[in-house]
């Protein structure tokens, strides 16, 4: 996406047994890779980082791949915490003076503002690290049936419902299941799968076109899909939310 000049920036990891292909790929793209922090490996879907100072086989260093060295700065200012380690801070605008600015890493990132305001308002605000709920919440088909409960139809693009299990099309989250602007990027994202391996592109593409339940309670996330049933780890609300997913 970066490369073909779809996005400006992307997040990239350098790797202890593999940074040097890494690095070459980097180079030879005509990119710019700037590190930003030091992470402890985890496993599961990624809500944060684990920070360390150390560098072996269990860590892994954050940074960002950018086109150009500017955007490759402004990707690295707003994604540090420490203002001492920011190079052109002063350029940026409305930064945090204290932490990350996640508006200027979602723009240069490619998402929509409306996603990011959403990101902000949801995620970081309210707490809510899987807004799969919210989001179909914000979607014009849906159906609240209770207070915790809800049906929607959506395009298969913008499901992330099933995203533990290895099917989803974007990385980020839409504001609802029905965003235009987030449409544009997962079409653009799909387009490129299909020019590396064009069967599995498709066949993800119809495991997210299926009628499939989602719900969340006592921190364990659950999916009702006809091909499967998974469960991997939530985080905590207070009552059971469900999500039912109808495709189009």
């Amino acid at each position: 996406m970066v490369r073909q000049g779809y996005r400006n920036c992307d997040v990239y990891q350098l790797d202890p047994d593999k940074f040097d292909d890494q690095i070459k790929r980097i180079m030879l793209d005509g990119l710019v890779f700037l590190p930003i922090l030091r992470s402890k490996k985890y496993g599961g879907y990624g809500h944060r980082h684990y920070c360390t100072d150390t560098i072996d086989k269990d860590t892994f260093i954050y940074g960002g791949v950018a086109r150009t060295l500017e955007d490759a700065i402004r990707f690295h200012d707003a994604g540090v915490t420490d203002i001492k380690q920011r190079l052109k801070s002063w350029e940026l605008h409305e930064m945090n003076p204290s932490g990350i600015d996640h508006d200027v890493t979602g723009e240069l990132l490619g998402y929509p503002k409306c996603d990011r305001d959403f990101f902000k308002e949801t995620w970081l605000r309210d707490g809510c690290l899987d807004p799969m709920y919210e989001m179909a919440l914000n979607t014009e088909s849906v159906e609240v049936i209770s207070d915790t409960h809800v049906k929607v139809s959506g395009s298969p693009y913008l499901n992330r419902l099933i995203r533990y299990w290895g099917f989803n099309l974007i990385p980020f989250f839409p504001h609802s299941f029905d965003c235009e602007k987030s449409l544009g990027f997962a079409e653009t994202w799909h387009k490129l799968m299909k020019e590396y391996d064009d069967e599995a592109a498709e066949a993800c593409l119809a495991a997210l076109n299926m009628p499939m339940v989602w719900s969340m309670s006592n921190c364990i996330t659950t999916i009702e899909h006809p091909l499967f049933l998974g469960s991997a780890n939530g985080y905590y609300r207070k009552d059971k939310i469900v999500v039912e997913w109808f495709p189009l």
